[in-house]
């Protein structure tokens, strides 16, 4: 079975109980996504190791709501 998650990376803003902020670009525009629809984590090699604004991170999701989202 073929999987249609996908990792990329995000710039983190912010994360509530129920959805996580990130931004696609520096300055670009804040974009909402339910934790039910996605996982977020620091970036691998990230020497905080830990989620902070402004700070690189992965984010994973369906293929589906990555387009919705813009962001692939």
């Amino acid at each position: 079975m073929r999987s249609d998650l996908h990792d990329i990376t995000v710039i983190y803003q912010h994360r509530t109980g129920l959805a996580v902020c990130v931004r696609e670009t520096e300055g670009g525009p804040d974009i909402w996504i339910p934790l039910s629809q996605c996982e977020i984590a620091p970036r691998e090699g990230d020497m905080f190791g830990a989620l902070a604004r402004g700070r690189a991170a992965v984010l994973t999701a369906p293929e589906r709501v990555l387009n919705e989202k813009g962001l692939i």
